[in-house]
């Protein structure tokens, strides 16, 4: 049987090395093996969302701190494995929205999603796995994430 290969590979980022290490890893070696494009996605959740959490009235400092902090350890990542700025995409918005869209504009024939978020607030929790599995039009990859607890 004849391997698939790919061209185009998105990785859903959560920007927590805990998280993020072992779907970075496979995603690295698949994109090598396939001598594919690596793409790193981020979605910061609306602000709304936060406002509740962090009991603060949500306003755009925060918004902004959030994707300050976000781009920096995005290109912390990016770098470690390669990915150049213009392959890394950081949206706000849910998301499972933000994985599928990205995904189809940049013609991913694989999406690589790590299968539960460690922190209830985080992203790519459950939901979002499955929300992306169910809805992206190529293959999907999810990397089980060991608990070292």
């Amino acid at each position: 049987l004849k391997m698939k290969y790919y061209q185009n590979i998105v990785l859903a980022v959560e920007l927590d090395p805990d998280c993020d290490n072992r779907p970075l890893v496979r995603a690295s070696e698949l994109a090598k093996e396939f001598g594919a494009k690596l793409h790193l996605v981020h979605a910061i959740e609306h602000m709304s969302s936060y406002g509740a959490a962090y009991g603060v009235a949500a306003g755009t400092d925060i918004e902004e701190m959030l994707l300050e902090n976000a781009n920096d350890a995005m290109k912390k990542i990016g770098a470690k494995v390669g990915v150049e700025n213009a392959n890394q995409v950081i949206k706000v918005g849910p998301a499972r929205t933000i994985i599928l869209e990205e995904a189809e504009r940049l013609k991913a024939d694989l999406v690589i999603v790590g299968s539960h978020g460690r922190h209830g607030i985080r992203l790519l929790l459950g939901s979002t796995a499955n929300a992306v599995l169910h809805g992206a039009a190529c293959d999907v990859l999810a990397v089980r994430l060991q608990d070292e607890d």
